[in-house]
């Protein structure tokens, strides 16, 4: 009798295991079935408007015309270039110098001057510091360096804009604005009816189906709800910070990495900067030619903190076989000062130029793209993720981006008396709409804590059967 029920126990137990491998758990959701993804792919191709006269008026306010004198030669631009030791105190006179020159260097060269109100927001800003050096004798750098840093960082959303010393004594850097995503670890549902739109993301569920989760964007958690009620259910929430990637020091100085994973068939190709050795940028931008038959691939972004646009457009123009274009509005402030940074000439037009206007240009491929990104991707990292938003079958996967693009072209300057470090952009650009998007960046499609993201991927190819096993897959895919 016993041996009769072990049978019947181990054929029961064999038949669940057949079953298991013909078809994986499928969720109840919207997105469960087998056919899930391509709803959801359906259900979020990019729509990109053209831009509008309204936009363009609002853009043309930003760029007032102005008077471009020549306030800065040549060599005396070389030479505010210049990396300079910081001295640890100076005078009062020597300070009221250096402030004098900062916001001369801002009204001639910073491209969000006016953005951000021009005269009538930084020359009172000018005068409270010059006010209150008026009642010193001396002062230290790190002293000067905060009153410039405390005056100006409120008013300039830019994330890009800095002011530091050589000095190793610390300092507040803090920007407030910038934003983060929050989201309730391991909390999965399928149906979002009645809860806030404000919480509610899609995301990679534990199986790998796609589903619902709580996530969102802000400053601080303070004031997100203790509790919810889902799925007719009140549940205890307990949000946490989403955990961004960041170069470890092996990592430095590589400009990519490739590798391939779930048995080798799905190719990663990890993008770390796009700035650095020049070969290695080449070779990079080269590996979108290489995986243009990829049936699916990642395109790892987390980290990268940016360099040239150059390289982004290069490789994607590889990848895609035609001249890939996102919707933006770069603008140019044309000082002397910027024409002799960028080594044109001394020539200035006392106006701005376009450097690009596009109402976007989309691509459309066979394959499934990937795109990993986080908190700390930004600058050049940040528009290269946005540009291969434009793709049909593009699915963006993590957190929200660092929001550091619309300030470019940024530049070190190095004040004579103090040697403190002033870096910020000379142009503007807008992509998508004309909204300072600082601090709040690019927001993924599928939201998933970045250090897990790769591997939600993963669960999401196995379930909805992207992952063959092919043992040529290299040679079938990967020139």
């Amino acid at each position: 009798m016993k041996r009769i029920l072990l049978g019947l126990f181990s054929l029961v137990f064999l038949t669940l295991t057949a079953c298991g491998t013909q078809e994986l758990p499928r969720n109840t959701g919207t997105y469960g079935a087998t056919d899930g993804l391509e709803l959801f792919l359906s259900e979020h191709q990019p729509v990109k408007e053209p831009w509008t006269e309204e936009d363009f008026e609002t853009l043309h306010s930003y760029m007032q015309p102005e008077t471009f004198e020549q306030t800065f030669t040549v060599a005396q631009i070389q030479e505010l270039m210049e990396e300079k030791e910081t001295v640890e105190r100076l005078t009062a006179e020597q300070a009221a110098e250096d402030v004098h020159l900062t916001f001369d260097l801002l009204a001639y060269g910073y491209g969000g001057y006016h953005y951000f109100g021009g005269n009538e927001v930084f020359l009172p800003i000018r005068d409270t510091i010059l006010d209150r050096l008026s009642h010193m004798e001396t002062i230290e750098t790190t002293e000067l360096r905060n009153l410039l840093w405390d005056n100006l960082s409120p008013v300039l959303i830019d994330s890009h804009f800095n002011i530091h010393t050589s000095l190793s004594v610390p300092y507040d850097t803090e920007k407030k604005f910038l934003q983060q995503t929050y989201y309730v670890p391991d909390f999965y549902f399928d149906d979002p009816t009645g809860i806030d739109s404000q919480y509610v993301k899609h995301t990679i569920g534990p199986e790998g189906a796609i589903t619902y989760c709580l996530a969102t964007v802000c400053t601080s958690p303070e004031a997100l709800p203790n509790s919810l009620i889902i799925e007719g259910k009140e549940h205890t929430l307990k949000w946490v910070v989403a955990e961004s990637v960041s170069r470890t020091s092996e990592e430095a100085e590589q400009i990519y990495s490739e590798t391939t994973v779930a048995a080798k068939q799905l190719p990663v190709i990890r993008s770390y900067a796009l700035r650095g050795d020049q070969t290695k940028l080449e070779a990079f931008t080269a590996t979108g030619t290489a995986y243009r038959k990829a049936p699916q691939l990642v395109l790892d972004l987390r980290g990268n903190r940016g360099g040239q646009d150059i390289y982004s457009d290069v490789w994607l123009n590889n990848f895609s076989d035609i001249n890939v274009k996102a919707k933006n509005l770069f603008v140019h402030k044309r000082s002397n000062l910027y024409y002799a940074t960028y080594e044109f000439d001394d020539t200035f037009s006392g106006d701005w130029e376009f450097g690009t206007k596009s109402d976007g240009i989309p691509w459309k491929r066979d394959n499934l793209v990937f795109v990993l990104i986080d908190n700390n991707t930004a600058s050049s990292g940040e528009t290269f993720a946005r540009l291969l938003s434009f793709g049909h079958r593009v699915i963006l996967v993590g957190c929200n981006t660092m929001g550091c693009s619309t300030f470019a072209n940024n530049i070190d300057y190095y004040l004579p008396n103090s040697g403190i470090n002033l870096y910020f952009g000379h142009s503007l650009c807008f992509f998508d709409c004309i909204e300072n998007r600082e601090g709040v960046g690019l927001f993924p499609d599928l939201w998933v804590n970045p250090a897990d993201s790769l591997d939600a991927v993963v669960r999401l190819c196995k379930y909805y059967g992207l992952i063959e096993n092919k043992s040529n897959f290299k040679d079938l895919f990967i020139k």
